[in-house]
């Protein structure tokens, strides 16, 4: 049931016929979030399936400059520099624990702020937003890898983060394509 609702949200924001000019409202973002971390955390049939519908749509106002698949594969590579720390794994173990209580948000929420003040994610010339969008994408991919039980419960915990404390300000950047990501 939930791969028919990204699909559809898919949908909408594919044929959203609004002014490209103008910045994604905090709905449009929170939209993006979800589309975004479905398809970090999704698999490869599940990601050739959506190039595969996507290929088949055409229609002059789509907005190319959104592409969900390639901002994940962007956070992917940025997360991947964090993906041996020692620091995933104690944090894993907290995670583990929260979701057997299903208390799992507010266990990723400490997780990731742990992790963010740990010297994994430190870089002067990194703004504290990207340093929460990396460090919560690289938990959440470790998790998904490790423990690929946990799998639905993070994309949702990963999407409230990500919402939650940086959805305004991807918002101000103009949306999740106009987010700075690099390696």
């Amino acid at each position: 049931r939930r791969p028919v609702l990204v699909r559809l949200r898919l949908l909408l924001l594919l044929f959203d016929f609004s002014q490209p000019a103008m910045a994604p409202n905090q709905v449009s973002v929170e939209s993006q979030t979800e589309l975004v971390i479905y398809y970090l955390l999704a698999d490869e049939n599940e990601i050739e399936s959506r190039m595969l519908n996507a290929s088949n749509l055409e229609c002059d106002s789509i907005d190319d400059s959104f592409d969900p698949v390639l901002i994940a594969d962007k956070l992917r590579s940025v997360a991947d520099a964090m993906s041996d720390d020692a620091m995933l794994r104690a944090a894993l173990a907290d995670l583990k624990q929260a979701a057997a209580e299903e208390a799992l948000d507010a266990a990723f929420r400490q997780c990731v702020e742990t992790l963010c003040e740990s010297h994994a994610s430190k870089g002067a010339e990194v703004a504290p937003e990207m340093q929460l969008i990396r460090t919560s994408v690289a938990f959440g991919l470790y998790v998904k890898k490790i423990s690929p039980d946990l799998k639905n419960k993070v994309q949702g915990a990963l999407t409230n983060f990500l919402n939650r404390h940086v959805g305004t300000w991807v918002s101000k950047q103009g949306g999740w394509d106009k987010v700075p990501v690099s390696s």
